[in-house]
């Protein structure tokens, strides 16, 4: 006894693997979309960090005592105070 399948059976898995494959594929897409995101993020954090590195570099180096003391005296004129100077005040 050979049982026949309906076409409107076979329609209907065929049509279900069809939406089964076109969803896979919809999903992939957006892993490797997400992914490229993700790995682009991850750059920039480095650059990001290399800047962050250079600037407290730069920072460390121009709040020296040696650099803020060349400074004072080129461009604000000034001068450490000789005896003549000072004025002492008792409380």
């Amino acid at each position: 006894m050979t049982r026949s399948i309906s076409p409107l059976v076979i329609l209907f898995w065929l049509l279900l693997v069809g939406v089964i494959a076109v969803g896979l594929v919809v999903q992939v897409y957006q892993f490797r979309k997400e992914f490229s995101y993700l790995q682009s993020l991850k750059r920039d954090e480095v650059n990001y960090e290399v800047v962050w590195g250079q600037l407290l570099l730069e920072q460390s180096a121009l709040t020296q005592p040696s650099r803020l003391e060349q400074a004072a005296v080129k461009e604000l004129n000034m001068h450490a105070p000789d005896a003549t100077e000072m004025v002492i005040v008792k409380p």
